[in-house]
């Protein structure tokens, strides 16, 4: 089976025989879900405050201040093992998952099992998870500013 990209067409898309609709809200109970998923996604914190935690090791890395740099990058990197043990659904789809559903899907709560079997679906289907990802990411404050200021490489020691 090949890898498909996911293409959705008038805020739906079809997978395993099913068709899952595009919402752009969600719950009251599916946000507070929603909030608690972020974090693993990025690392154990929000993306802006990795980016800043980084620049600032690289900073103490210039500035040849090696034992609090690695005490900076040591915890990162604890918070990047964490999303791995907290983790049995992949936080982009799980959040993914809150903002696509089926039509006869209670949408005012969020129900794990429910969560499971649409990514079971999209699993079958043999969707890209890039594009889970996309989705998930493009819904997380300060993404995409944090990465818009990476990719324009913006000087790494401004403070």
């Amino acid at each position: 089976m090949e890898v498909k990209k996911l293409i959705v067409k008038d805020k739906q898309f079809e997978a395993n025989g099913k068709t899952f609709f595009v919402s752009d809200r969600i719950s009251i109970n599916r946000y507070i879900e929603y909030q608690k998923t972020m974090p693993l996604l990025t690392f154990g914190t929000n993306f802006e405050e990795m980016f800043k935690q980084l620049k600032h090791a690289y900073n103490l890395l210039n500035k040849q201040n090696f034992a609090d740099s690695a005490v900076v990058i040591h915890n990162i990197l604890s918070n990047v093992a964490k999303v791995e043990e907290q983790s049995r659904i992949h936080p982009a789809l799980k959040m993914a998952a809150m903002f696509i559903n089926t039509k006869d899907e209670d949408v005012s709560v969020y129900d794990e099992e429910i969560t499971k079997q649409k990514i079971y679906d999209w699993t079958v289907e043999g969707y890209d998870i890039s594009d889970f990802f996309t989705l998930a990411l493009n819904s997380i404050n300060g993404f995409r500013e944090a990465f818009q200021e990476y990719t324009e490489k913006r000087n790494l020691t401004e403070d």
